[in-house]
């Protein structure tokens, strides 16, 4: 059988989508998407804080997305995937520093700038006009 392959519904005119969905962006039905009450209902089954999942690049994106009142981390690693332009990401993870197995982790997101965003910005700063005042 096929894997399934989810996609969290994130866009900013799509607030009310609930459930679940087929995603356009497959023509198979291997992928649906999900909407911000799949998210929090499954943290709260579970007894988690964040669900943090790695897929998905955004054109000109920072290389992370937080989510679904904040229940959904989606990270992407590689920069100017397939020419996007995107920054990519890591996440550095950390203790809150207490003894308590129980108390929360620190999800600290690290961007790793696009080198086509780089290369266009210092472009953009050689050619833009100077005005110097007399």
């Amino acid at each position: 059988s096929d894997p399934i392959q989810d996609d969290e519904e994130d866009e900013a005119g799509n607030a009310g989508v609930f459930g679940v969905h087929e995603s356009p962006r497959m023509s198979s039905n291997s992928a649906v998407l999900f909407g911000w009450d799949v998210t929090k209902t499954f943290c709260a089954r579970n007894g988690l804080g964040l669900v943090i999942r790695s897929h998905q690049s955004k054109q000109d994106g920072l290389g992370f997305d937080v989510m679904h009142d904040d229940f959904l981390l989606r990270v992407f690693s590689v920069r100017d995937y397939e020419g996007g332009g995107n920054d990519g990401a890591v996440l550095l993870i950390t203790p809150t520093g207490t003894e308590d197995p129980q108390d929360t982790l620190t999800v600290r997101p690290q961007v790793l700038r696009s080198v086509a965003k780089a290369r266009q910005g210092s472009q953009q700063r050689v050619l833009a006009p100077r005005v110097i005042g007399l």
